[in-house]
This record gives C-alpha cells, structure tokens and sequence, in this order.
C-alpha cells in the first residue's frame, strides 16, 4: 500500500464449517411486497434511477423481487442504498446471503453492515461482481451491538451502471465461531509443519552444538531508507535487522514513484534497498510492477495517459525493462496491487491487461516468482472475489505465483476462526500466501489502543499464520512510529524504545520457535536432529561455521 487503508472492510461467505441458525430477517424474499424495503438516494447527490420493489416476475424464478434501474449513478458511491428491512441482532456472528444479476450495464455492488444514529458507522462491507445471471452471495459478519436496528443491511449501488436484481436476502446466526479448538493447537501444528529431520556429520563421539541463527521461513518488513548516514538511519537499519530478515520497500519501486517522469529513474535510491538486503543477506521482495490508485496524484502519472493501447504499451515496456534490468537480484514480485480495490486501469481498458501484465512479467523473467496483491481478503471477507479472480488466472493458465493478501487490520475484533476460513479459501487454490503488509490500528485513529492490546493482536496473528500451511512468509508494513502510515502503529516507538510487540515478536522468533542444542555423534559419525530449517551456527570441538539446512 502507498499510505491508505479505505473503510471498506468484508466478510466471507464460505463458512461451511459453522452451523447457521434459523433466518431473522423478515420479508428478505419480498414476498409480502415492498414491506420494510426501501432505496434511499442522498438528496445532494442524486441519482437517474427507476425502482421496483417487491412486483411480480423480477425476483428468482419469476418471484417477487427488487429492482434499480440506475441511468446515472451518483458521483458518491455510497449515495445510492438499497436497504433490506431492520432487524433485532444479538451481539454475535452472523452469515448474509442473497441473490442478485445485473442486466443491461455492469459493475459491482457493495454489500454493507451499518450502525444506528448518530453517526451510522459502517461496520463491514463486501463488494461483488455481478452477472447477468442470478448468483448466491454471502458474507460473515460481526454484529457488535445488541438491539434492533444497529447492524443494518444494505447494498450500496453507487459502483454500479444498468438493472440490478436482487432477492432471497437472509441474515442467519452463525454457531460455533467462538471455538479456540484450531488456535490452541497451533504450538503442535508448528512444530509438524516448520521442523524438519537433519543429520550433520562429525567424527564418531563428538560433541555438536547446533544454534539456529535465523530462520529459513520470511519474517520481514517494509522498509522506508533514506540516503542519509546519520545515527538515526544508522539506528533505523540496525534496528530492522534486529527482529526482521526478509524486506519489501515500501514505495520506492511504485511506478510513479521510481519513474516520476518519463525515463526519468530513481535507480540510486532503488539501490540502497538491495544494498541493504545484500549487505544483511536478507531476502526480498519487489512491490509493485503496477497499481491502479488515482490518489496521490498518481492520475497524472504518465502511464496513466493516452489511448488503452499506449497504457498498455507502457506496462509491457516498464515490466520488460525492470524484469530484465534485475534478472537474479530480484526474485520476487508484486505484479498487480489492489486489482479490484483500484479498478482504474481495468474500467477504462478492460481486465484482460492484468493476465498481460503476468504473461508479461514471466517472459522477461522466467525465474521471478509473480504475486498478486489485494486488502480486505483475510482481515475482512472480499475472499470469494479474490478467490474467483485468482482461480480466473490459473483456469486461463496466466503465470501467477503467490497470493499476497495484505493483512491492515485495522481496529476489527480478530477471530482465529474465520481467518481459518479464509486462508483455508485461498489455500486451496495451491498457491502459497504471503501475509505482506501486517500491522495494527486505524488508519484515522492511529492505534488508539493499548501496547499490550497491540502485543497481544500480534501474538494471534503471527500463531496464526505461522501454523496455517497455505502461508509462506510474513511482512509487517513497516516497524518505526516515526516511518510507519498508522500513527503509533509501529512497534518501536518514535524514542526507539521497544513494544511490548517488539520484545514479544523477538521472542517468539529466537526463543519460542527456535532450535538449540548439544548432540553426540554417534558411531556412524552422524548427528540427527529435529529442527526448523534456516542457518545455523555449528560447533564442533570448539570451532565454528555457518551452515544452512534446508
């Protein structure tokens, strides 16, 4: 990400492994007429529409159903609501599914869960890409006020241009979300999962001592160098490779921002990041061939500009350029970032460009591993669309690699379960999942809570991901409070003390997950060992090497 976190947030419709409850909503079929249903359109921002509710011959199977036509939608993309009848929530989980087309247009709809008055604070939102052809939806919600009338449904228009179907919208409890059972074993699934077997060689009755020194699996963080060589810099590089050994630069290889103007390229600044890494010998990741964002005033961007031919002529030419340019020094990448987050580039020149940008990025490099990245898909539900646009890409035989799922999570109540669930989602695509851009604390609000709270959310997280077989790697987005986008978001704070987060995140690396060791070589010369691959630090008979175990 480049400094902003939308108040979009989603849950996931694929919960089969929790029971769900009897539905509390009323008349979602639209069976007793436009009873409780209403489109409301915010009167400063108007839209052309027409609106059907509850008629015969437009729901499912020729049932009674909701209908907008929007001619014009608003210039606001939360101006224009439909909105299901209230309803009495319990301080719980809960599962919407519905029905829905669209005819005529296209676009996505959001589906949303909002509060009451005074200030109607959204609570969670999915967005999906409607068809022309009746589709179930769902999405998990929690609903964190009891009463009637505080966790609104509604579905949000504003994206969308054409006639928007929908019908059969149910709201059922879900059972079973508070189960620890998978979260509490995770210490037995770490230690099945990350160790492996090893056998070094010694002379016959020797004394070896194993220290692992840094883990093979990716523990990394984005970095934001500066040229300077002053004791703050100085402190900042030294204190990233304290906790951390895998590296993403935060916005230096953003397109606009490593060629502000046409041929003109930052590659100096460029290069302190892969001097860094290879001085520390960390591992690395590129982020990003290509975003859509029109903020920051990335609209104005020279790629950005022209006919979609000469769009696409660029990407092609950046990604021929760069892929070459660091063939076998950068070996991983973030093709596309938010791809349905920031449709920009797809609305005006269609999303075949994204299945290009991979064929493109793979021609020039064969050896690169190829990501694509997006929000909102574990830390809240947008998994199913993510999910079809990957499973899209691996259909259509596109070269994509890994599935980066960003992982901001803002100020939301953290449940193992449904994390589960949604990484079990992606997982089963078969690739593997890079947790890139952790961290906590709202992107208005900062981390408004406390150091032990923060600790705590990234002990969950990081049990979580570490035991979840689908993840490969994990990157906090950023470390310092003086470098970080959430404010006091890091887990060092702006006078360099360290976190409660910091202390914890060290230790769960060097202490908890960890192998050390004295082992006598048996007569066969051999010393067998169960421990998590990485380098290590061998001594034999009091002298010393690195070796790395795989």
């Amino acid at each position: 990400m480049f400094k902003t976190f939308k108040n979009v947030s989603v849950a996931v419709g694929f919960l089969s492994a929790f029971a769900l409850a009897q539905n509390v909503l009323d008349n979602g079929d639209l069976e007793y007429g436009d009873g409780g249903w209403y489109v409301w359109n915010n009167e400063n921002d108007p839209s052309d529409i027409v609106q059907k509710l509850g008629e015969p011959g437009i729901g499912v199977n020729k049932s009674q159903g909701a209908m907008v036509s929007i001619k014009k939608g608003p210039k606001t993309w939360w101006s224009l609501q439909l909105q299901p009848p209230k309803w009495l929530a319990d301080s719980t989980y809960y599962t919407l599914t519905f029905k829905a087309k669209i005819a005529n247009g296209k676009g996505p709809i959001v589906a949303i869960v909002q509060g009451g008055p005074p200030d109607y604070r959204q609570k969670e939102s999915a967005s999906y890409e409607l068809t022309k052809d009746w589709k179930e939806y769902s999405m998990t919600f929690l609903a964190d006020q009891k009463g009637y009338g505080l966790n609104n449904v509604a579905f949000q228009l504003g994206f969308a241009v054409g006639d928007i179907y929908v019908d059969d919208v149910t709201i059922e409890k879900v059972e079973g979300m508070d189960d620890m059972t998978w979260y509490n074993n995770s210490a037995a699934r770490i230690d099945s999962l990350r160790k492996k077997d090893f056998t070094l060689k010694a002379a016959p009755g020797a004394q070896v001592k194993v220290e692992l020194m840094r883990h093979a699996f990716p523990f990394g963080t984005a970095l934001a160098l500066t040229a300077s060589k002053d004791s703050v810099e100085t402190w900042y590089r030294k204190t990233a490779n304290k906790y951390f050994w895998y590296g993403v630069p935060e916005n230096q290889f953003k397109w606009p921002e490593y060629e502000p103007k046409k041929g003109k390229i930052r590659r100096d600044e460029f290069k302190q990041y892969l001097d860094y890494v290879d001085a520390y010998k960390w591992g690395f990741r590129a982020h990003t061939l290509m975003w859509g964002h029109q903020g920051y005033g990335f609209d104005k961007h020279f790629s950005n500009q022209g006919s979609c031919k000469e769009i696409g002529e660029k990407i092609k030419a950046r990604i021929d350029r760069d892929l070459k340019e660091y063939k076998g020094r950068i070996k991983e990448y973030d093709v596309w970032n938010e791809v349905f987050h920031e449709p920009f580039v797809f609305n005006k020149c269609g999303w075949q460009l994204l299945d290009s940008a991979h064929v493109w990025a793979h021609r020039a490099d064969p050896d690169a591993r190829l990501f694509i990245n997006e929000y909102n898909v574990v830390v809240a539900g947008e998994t199913d669309r993510y999910y079809d646009i990957v499973k899209g890409m691996l259909d259509r035989k596109v070269p994509v690699h890994g599935i980066g799922v960003q992982c901001h999570f803002g100020d939301r109540a953290m449940n193992p379960a449904i994390i589960k669930a949604r990484l079990d989602k992606l997982g089963s695509l078969g690739l593997p999942i890079k947790i890139t851009e952790l961290d906590f604390g709202d992107w208005q609000k900062g981390m408004y809570f406390t150091e032990e709270e923060q600790a705590r959310r990234y002990e969950m997280i990081l049990r979580i991901a570490f035991s979840h077989p689908a993840v490969e790697g994990i990157l906090l987005w950023g470390f310092w409070d003086n470098r970080h986008w959430v404010k006091n978001g890091g887990i060092i704070a702006a006078d360099g003390r360290e976190k409660p987060a910091a202390k914890l995140i060290y230790d769960l690396w060097h202490k908890v997950w960890t192998t050390n060791g004295t082992f006598k070589a048996d007569e066969k010369g051999e010393v067998k060992f169960r421990g998590y691959p990485g380098k290590y630090k061998v001594t034999i008979d009091g002298k010393s090497e690195m070796v790395e175990l795989k």
